[in-house]
């Protein structure tokens, strides 16, 4: 969202003043004024306070405090947010105000029957909006965050840049292109509608010795058939034809005529039967193949479900909750990052798994409607008139075997669970049918069809009648069929070319916006790393064919390409680059806000890389309004210093047991009162 002025040129925001009561250490009302273009260097010690202000923020934007969730605490950490001394009917609130007053709003945070709630004080549209379009944003960065996404896995960082850029929602649209695609073609092979339209024209040519693919052919055929009864009708067209069939039937032949048909149709249900066992045999034996090759590791399939688990650990390394050289699990002795890295291998492992297992199931389903196509086929021929016949119980009998072969199979395929390799079925025992018997039923079924007509030879007008809306019938379904087909196949044509000109203007938006960022984090570093052996930092996206399944970092270490950066760097030199993408994502993402807050960042940095990073800030990010937190005091005396004659505020935050966390009054105000 862009936010204009009165000339329509875009507005960014920055914040005026910040009132904070009640928010973890801060007990009484903590006042930090700020003209919208002042930035604020706060010092203090460690527990007086600082990440109460960074608290408070955070919470008021994105309603929760992402280091304090846990499922201890709570989902959202606001459990732990408002102060334990305050008494219980007074509301803790975090009111910020902007450089565009439009925005100001208070957020409180209250007990209500026993639970807590918040709202804002400002419930306008447009302020809705700014709250949706911040979360977008990276305002805040910690110390315990700056690893995080250098030590995400690929997958990870590509979903972290794809929620914050949109690119997740352009992901989805992608997916459900193929998934389109994919279900179309599916589709097309549950239809077995080639299958269909031969049977149709082979019961044709049966009946009046050739094929038809066209209307002229077909009215040129039924001109032929017709003849002999010099009829006064002229065959042009579907409606000629329906005159034709009105002035040759007789009420006698009616039952005659209805026999045939319900024949005809048990005969296309057991053809198509014919050639759906041959798709569902060999979808099936592609299944078991697919099976017995994962099956042969099946121990690593039943770890999937330890994914979880092992992101919750990760989680907690990474986040830095749990810091002790143990795995946090098992409590063994164990290298943190070593620890660190053995458990991202292990869950993108297990990732991998876990879609094989998907594909599997997937293709299980398939096979489960490839046999649920034909058998409900076979159900509704079963219920035909001719098959009600006490001559014909022999042959109703025999095709409900057939049902049993298919219903059985399907059964047993429901039941099989993924880890019960010895209970799969074997390809030649899947479906028992015999083709003979099969083709002993079809022939039966056309005898007796034949027979009917055969009893009445001598009936010249009965004869054609019969074949007339046999042909008539079966060329009406081929060209619904032929149409289904066409429609389905264009429909294919369509998404795939939709999807795969989607998929290259995704690949190029997302290298192109890669190359940028990476420019930034290349510059950032190489500014505060000048004389390290680092360089080319990229942002390099990770992809099997049409599929992007991550994002890496690549840079150039002394001469050669490599990756990823844990891979050679310094815990000190990681938190640099952490640094770096961290400001780099503000100037890439930031569109509404012009401030960030920079929590205690610098701890792990020597005194030349703190110069550095503080030149750094100046020269780079000075049209930024920064919120810089540190319990470091030389370097809090160093940017005292370094920020005379800039538009910064400098201040210490103290705790006393009666008010909690307190600002003093600001270096600049002292100055004026002497």
């Amino acid at each position: 969202m862009n936010w204009l002025g009165l000339e329509g040129k875009k507005q960014v925001i920055k914040i005026k003043e910040i009132q904070i009561s009640g928010i973890r250490g801060i007990k009484e009302n903590l006042n930090i004024t700020l003209d919208s273009s002042k930035s604020i260097l706060i010092y203090g010690d460690n527990g007086s306070g600082k990440s109460s202000i960074t608290d408070a923020i955070e919470w008021f934007y994105s309603d929760r405090v992402e280091h304090l969730s846990s499922e201890e605490i709570g989902r959202k950490g606001i459990n732990a947010l408002r102060n334990v001394f305050l008494p219980e009917d007074k509301a803790a609130y975090a009111e910020l105000r902007f450089s565009d007053s439009r925005l100001d709003s208070r957020k409180k945070l209250f007990c209500k029957r026993s639970k807590l709630t918040s709202e804002y004080s400002n419930s306008t549209e447009e302020f809705d909006n700014y709250i949706n379009t911040s979360l977008k944003e990276n305002l805040i960065l910690r110390y315990k965050d700056l690893l995080k996404f250098i030590l995400f896995t690929k997958a990870e960082k590509l979903e972290e840049i794809s929620q914050i850029i949109g690119f997740s929602e352009v992901t989805k649209v992608k997916t459900v292109f193929k998934k389109a695609v994919n279900s179309l073609k599916k589709e097309l092979k549950f239809r077995n509608v080639d299958s269909q339209i031969n049977n149709k024209q082979a019961l044709i040519l049966e009946q009046i010795g050739q094929n038809i693919n066209n209307d002229q052919q077909y009215f040129n055929a039924v001109r032929e058939l017709v003849a002999p009864l010099k009829l006064p009708v002229e065959v042009k067209d579907s409606q000629s034809i329906d005159a034709i069939l009105k002035l040759i039937k007789k009420p006698e032949d009616k039952e005659a005529l209805s026999q045939q048909l319900s024949y005809e149709k048990v005969i296309g249900v057991i053809n198509t039967l014919k050639d759906s066992i041959e798709n569902i045999r060999s979808s099936y034996e592609k299944y078991y193949e697919q099976y017995q090759t994962i099956s042969k590791d099946i121990d690593k399939f039943k770890k999937i479900s330890l994914e979880k688990l092992l992101s919750e650990g990760l989680l907690l390394l990474e986040k830095g909750i749990f810091e002790d050289d143990k795995c946090p699990l098992c409590l063994q002795e164990k290298n943190r990052k070593e620890l660190i890295e053995e458990l991202r291998e292990r869950i993108e492992e297990l990732a991998a798994f876990k879609k094989e297992k998907e594909a599997l199931e997937d293709e299980g389903k398939a096979i489960q409607r490839l046999i649920q196509n034909p058998l409900s086929e076979i159900e509704a021929g079963l219920g035909e008139k001719c098959l009600l016949k006490e001559e014909n119980l022999e042959i109703k009998s025999g095709i409900e075997q057939l049902k049993e072969s298919f219903s059985g199979a399907l059964s047993k395929f429901k039941k099989l669970t993924f880890i019960e390799r010895e209970k799969i079925i074997k390809p030649e025992e899947f479906i028992l049918l015999d083709d003979t018997t099969v083709q002993k039923i079809v022939s039966t079924l056309k005898d007796k069809m034949r027979k009917i007509s055969t009893d009445r030879k001598d009936d010249q007008k009965f004869t054609i009648n019969s074949k007339l809306i046999l042909v008539k019938q079966a060329y009406t379904e081929i060209m619904s069929l032929k149409k289904e087909l066409e429609i389905l196949k264009q429909q294919i044509q369509s998404m795939e070319l939709i999807h795969n000109e989607f998929v290259k203007k995704q690949k190029a938006a997302l290298s192109s916006f890669l190359k940028a960022i990476s420019k930034d984090i290349n510059e950032f570093y190489l500014y505060m790393n000048r004389a390290e052996e680092v360089d080319e930092i990229k942002l390099i996206p990770l992809g099997e064919g049409d599929e992007l399944i991550g994002i890496t970092i690549e840079f150039k270490f002394h001469g050669n390409i490599d990756r990823p950066p844990d891979k050679y760097l310094s815990e000190s030199h990681l938190n640099c680059l952490g640094i770096c993408l961290f400001l780099s994502s503000v100037k890439a993402f930031n569109d509404s806000n012009k401030f960030f807050i920079l929590d205690d960042v610098i701890s792990s940095f020597d005194t030349a890389h703190r110069t550095k990073f503080a030149s750094l800030l100046m020269e780079k990010f000075s049209d930024y309004q920064i919120f810089l937190f540190t319990h470091e005091k030389d370097w809090f005396e160093y940017l005292t210093n370094a920020v005379k004659g800039e538009s910064w505020i400098i201040t210490k935050i103290i705790w006393n047991y009666e008010n909690g966390a307190e600002l003093e009054m600001p270096l600049f105000n002292l100055k004026q009162r002497k």
